[in-house]
């Protein structure tokens, strides 16, 4: 690390404790954040910055960042407490899965179970619980929730790999790799259960549950690795080359420690944080929201979708920012015409067209508080 580093514990609602840890990396020229719990690593996010600068404004710069970051986790602390006592199922939601990325598992557990407890029948919702389970080892609970999240949606690929994890966990290694079977035969291009699918092979070969896996087991974790690193490049980093060397040489404990090494500093290839980020800032500042703000997020997705023009969800969130947009255009109109009838009270046309857009304001804030409520 370079000559400027800035810590900072941060405590939970739930009593956890944090430690947030910014410094600068002369070496890779970038200012980096890595947030920690109970002494584990649980996130990292960095900036880059020009190898010209130096000194006090290099040490600007990371002490910005730092405070960024750092109000960034207290703010969501904050709305966390704010909604406490509120019963939106999708604002707990949006908390939660805030919450999941951060590495926060038992403020995400909180908000989880209890959108669960608002909406018992839904699939997404207990997905999400059952990932924060495993974060917080809750094994048994989280194949419990996961077993109920597939009865509800079948097809949802993401519910089978997230229950291969927690048999993982739970050294059951057939259960895993027919779970991640299934995840990516619902979804052919699902990069992080093919890998999960050659860890469960890699891991059975070591506790020798079944002997049928064990056959061949280089070749069926290679291919399953190859498949994942085609779909997902980052796949393949220095931790996947020395796995692959310990694989080869039947070390397969080690191998398998290298491969979960190398798993976690890879990101979803449909992984937009940036979303999330600006749904928790609408629901914060809902009476403050700026047309430029949407237009920066809109032209953010639009961006992505060129990347990823098959991605349903990005049209989705598209749409959603419109809406919001939609809202924000009503408002400012409304408040025209109120000034025009401030000024001429017997202003008829300024009369109609201010119940035409009181009407279609009630009908944009229905839609809105049904898409973030």
């Amino acid at each position: 690390m370079g000559d400027f580093i800035f810590n900072d514990v941060i405590r939970s609602n739930q009593n956890s404790e944090y430690f947030l840890k910014t410094a600068n990396s002369e070496y890779e020229n970038r200012i980096i954040s890595s947030f920690f719990r109970n002494g584990a690593l649980i996130n990292t996010q960095f900036k880059e910055y020009d190898k010209a600068v130096k000194g006090e404004q290099l040490l600007q710069q990371t002490r910005t960042f730092h405070d960024e970051k750092k109000a960034e986790v207290q703010s969501l602390l904050g709305l966390s407490q704010k909604m406490r006592d509120t019963d939106q199922v999708e604002t707990k939601n949006l908390l939660g899965l805030a919450f999941l990325r951060r590495g926060m598992f038992e403020e995400a557990v909180q908000e989880f179970e209890e959108a669960a407890v608002l909406d018992k029948d839904n699939a997404l919702i207990y997905n999400s619980l059952g990932r924060a389970y495993l974060g917080v080892d809750r094994v048994d609970e989280a194949t419990k929730v996961l077993r109920m999240a597939i009865k509800l949606r079948s097809q949802f690929a993401d519910v089978h790999n997230n229950l291969g994890l927690a048999y993982l966990k739970k050294g059951q290694c057939k259960r895993g790799v027919e779970c991640f079977e299934k995840a990516v035969e619902i979804n052919t291009y699902y990069a992080e259960a093919f890998y999960n699918l050659g860890l469960a092979f890699v891991l059975n070969a070591h506790k020798r549950e079944d002997f049928n896996l064990s056959v061949n087991v280089y070749v069926k974790v290679m291919e399953c690795m190859e498949k994942a690193i085609k779909i997902n490049p980052a796949y393949r980093n220095e931790n996947f080359d020395r796995a692959e060397a310990l694989l080869r040489n039947k070390e397969f404990e080690q191998a398998f420690s290298e491969f979960e090494k190398g798993k976690r500093y890879v990101a979803p290839t449909t992984d937009f944080p940036f979303i999330l980020d600006f749904y928790l800032r609408v629901l914060h500042n809902e009476n403050k929201l700026k047309s430029g703000m949407v237009l920066r997020h809109i032209k953010q997705i639009e961006k992505n979708l060129k990347k990823y023009p098959n991605y349903a969800d990005l049209y989705n969130h598209l749409g959603v920012a419109y809406v919001i947009l939609s809202k924000i255009i009503n408002n400012k109109a409304s408040l025209q015409f109120d000034k025009a009838l401030e000024i001429n009270p017997e202003f008829i046309r300024a009369k109609r067209n201010q119940r035409l857009a009181e009407y279609d304001q009630k009908g944009i804030q229905l839609l809105f508080d049904a898409i973030l409520k």
